[in-house]
């Protein structure tokens, strides 16, 4: 089952399902704390699209990659938000496993950050784009 033209749409539809799916009785459903996360990992996904649309419109901004840093480093109290409230141990479990993954991710990436803006000489993609030098 693909939505829209070559499964284009499909995420779409599965985070339209992951949203409105809840259950009859009163103990079942989702806790805000689940409802929270879930809110909070689309509003960090529209976030990356508006920092990298701000990166591509050549605006002017110095700290660019730190906010993007910023950005990155919510993503792991969203997934485990989203395991501690789903009232199941194994969605816990693998949200836990994730949220670390996310975690030294996030390490290795401020490190490679850091290091380019020693180079560079600063965290805005103005001045990494300026430096041609770098890329060959």
């Amino acid at each position: 089952n693909k939505v829209g033209l070559f499964g284009l749409l499909q995420s779409f539809a599965d985070l339209l399902k992951l949203i409105i799916k809840f259950k009859v009785m009163f103990f079942q459903n989702r806790s805000w704390l689940s409802w929270m996360g879930v809110y909070l990992l689309v509003v960090l996904s529209c976030g990356y699209c508006v920092i990298l649309a701000l990166g591509y419109s050549g605006m002017s901004c110095s700290n660019l990659m730190l906010w993007f840093l910023a950005l990155t480093s919510v993503t792991g109290y969203s997934l485990l938000s989203v395991g501690w409230g789903s009232y199941n141990k194994f969605a816990l479990l693998s949200c836990v496993r994730s949220a670390f993954g996310s975690v030294s991710f996030e390490a290795c990436f401020m490190c490679v950050v850091i290091m380019v803006a020693v180079v560079v000489g600063g965290y805005g993609v103005g001045s990494l784009v300026s430096n041609v030098w770098l890329v060959g």
